[in-house]
């Protein structure tokens, strides 16, 4: 079965004048049988789901081995509003490693395990959920969704932060020092009002930041750190990083990218979060 980070094969099936579209995420799943209660139960989640997973830039591909007509009627019955693909010979199943047997009446015939790939703007397979309960599934795939778009933020704030400390310096923590003065000057030039010549969106709920820390702070006191709120300013959120969280520059750099988009998600008026030493 293709496992988290793997490039996705071609996909291809009588039927189909479906493939990924460039530049969108993909959810991706298959279900041994139209029409069953699970599968109906499963396919009926999406269908209700769908305008939230394309608010997360994702498509919906539904993969079984009936017909096309079963899958047209079965897609007709439930107002199925994403494609369905007909793998009649189990070729698309094959190549993402989902295909199955299964006894029944005495017989066996060729199937496939209730599997979901969550794909990536790359055609990268990011998650893989097996042997799905189609009850949750679709909350299941909503969060992992909002994990992957998250973690996409923070690696380009990782990448600026590089490019920005590019310069040799004397040390790595000058490095860091150097990485967050010239951040935090670029997110205040940002944030001036040509206007008016004033910062915009400067007005920050100290105790909704608090609320924040407070819920990051067991994760970060079990790595044997801690976080304190030293201030605010012109929407800058400044943290001094205590114990092992601010030992390292690369983690400390890590760890006020992760700090920062939960504050900008949960705190309005949030531009950017400043590590102090």
């Amino acid at each position: 079965m293709l496992q988290p980070g793997s490039p996705i094969p071609p996909l291809a099936a009588p039927d189909a004048s479906i493939s990924f579209a460039a530049g969108k995420r993909h959810v991706l799943y298959f279900f041994p049988k139209a029409g069953t209660p699970a599968c109906t139960m499963e396919a009926c989640s999406f269908r209700d789901n769908l305008a939230l997973l394309r608010e997360h830039g994702a498509e919906v591909i539904g993969v079984s081995p009936d017909a096309p007509e079963a899958q047209a009627a079965f897609a007709q019955k439930y107002a199925l509003d994403f494609p369905l693909l007909s793998d009649a010979d189990g070729a698309i199943a094959q190549a993402f490693g989902t295909a199955t047997q299964q006894l029944w009446a005495g017989k066996t015939f060729q199937s496939v395990s209730r599997t979901t790939f969550l794909i990536d703007e790359d055609g990268i397979v990011r998650k893989v959920w097996e042997n799905v309960d189609p009850r949750v599934h679709v909350q299941e795939v909503v969060a992992a969704l909002g994990a992957l778009a998250e973690n996409k933020q923070l690696q380009a704030r990782l990448e600026e932060a590089r490019a920005i400390a590019q310069a040799p310096v004397e040390s790595p923590f000058a490095t860091a020092r150097l990485a967050e003065a010239r951040m935090a000057d670029v997110r205040r030039r940002e944030s001036i009002d040509e206007a008016t010549g004033e910062i915009a969106n400067a007005s920050v709920d100290r105790d909704a930041v608090m609320g924040v820390l407070d819920m990051l702070r067991p994760f970060m006191q079990a790595d044997g750190g801690d976080v304190e709120l030293a201030g605010i300013e012109a929407g800058i959120v400044k943290v001094r990083l205590q114990g092992a969280c601010g030992t390292c520059p690369s983690s400390t750099v890590t760890l006020r990218m992760g700090i920062e988009a939960q504050l900008k998600q949960r705190v309005p008026g949030v531009l950017g979060v400043e590590a102090v030493f």
